[in-house]
């Protein structure tokens, strides 16, 4: 699909000290046209409903839709954690959160399968599998998983195995490219499951750090990259992950627009 057109999202991750309004405003001047929501709950206002309501109303008026939230991650959020009572814990706090996310009409949530593994590979995805399926059965009907690949080859190995056990109905791949360069060869997750995508995280790194950098400042192939999702059928929404979530050492607004000028120099 040559000839395949796209359009562009970037995430709120760019950059968690600025304001979102005012990162909204600067997403729709350079032409993204949606926008996915992060983890962090100075941008999700997590389990504020009320600030919630009025971010998707700040959303709405700068002509952007939401394509994703992020789930948020990190201990009480591990869903292959050793302990069962710390995993079960895990699961109620993300099917909060994917009911706090149904409440403002958000399609899709993005997840991270576990968190730090401390113990067998085989173990953490059982654990990770049983977690999983419990929350697809107690899951908001309207609100689609995205699995994301982790940075290293645990994490890769992981995602792997989860998109081989669930199906597209139950789960969707958010493919993170900066995470697949620290995890091995290029484009071995996307290559295999490409045909998974709901909605993905782009950006650029050099194969030593997760840098989350423009596209074109590390080395990964954009151009083999693009193959890829030209013969994905359905998918054509293309969300960049650029930034570090922390203050840029680029003006904001700076580093926004460059973005957006790569995303039509790769992508057309």
């Amino acid at each position: 699909m040559a000839n395949k057109k796209y359009r562009f999202g970037i995430s709120t991750t760019v950059d968690y000290s600025a304001d979102i309004q005012t990162l909204l405003h600067l997403f729709s001047k350079y032409g993204f046209r949606f926008v996915s929501i992060g983890a962090d709950t100075r941008h999700n206002f997590f389990p504020d409903n009320e600030k919630f309501s009025i971010m998707i109303g700040w959303i709405n008026e700068n002509n952007l839709e939401i394509d994703s939230i992020h789930v948020p991650f990190g201990p009480e959020y591990d869903l292959a954690d050793p302990a069962d009572h710390k995993r079960k814990l895990a699961i109620e706090n993300v099917l909060k959160f994917l009911e706090y996310a149904d409440a403002g009409n958000i399609p899709i949530a993005i997840l991270h399968p576990h968190y730090y593994l401390t113990d067998s590979l085989q173990g953490a995805l059982d654990r990770s599998t049983e977690s999983l399926c419990e929350i697809v059965s107690c899951k908001p009907q309207r609100i689609r998983l995205a699995i994301e690949n982790l940075p290293d080859k645990s994490g890769s190995w992981i995602a792997d195995q989860l998109l081989t056990l669930f199906d597209s109905n139950s789960v969707g791949f958010c493919y993170d490219s900066s995470h697949e360069n620290l995890s091995g060869p290029p484009f071995h997750l996307l290559e295999k499951h490409y045909d998974r995508l709901i909605t993905c995280h782009l950006s650029d790194n050099n194969g030593s750090s997760d840098e989350h950098l423009i596209p074109g400042r590390g080395n990964i192939d954009w151009l083999k990259m693009k193959t890829y999702f030209d013969r994905s059928e359905s998918f054509a929404d293309i969300l960049f992950e650029v930034g570090t979530g922390e203050a840029l050492s680029d003006r904001v607004e700076e580093y926004v627009r460059m973005t957006s000028l790569k995303a039509e120099e790769i992508f057309g």
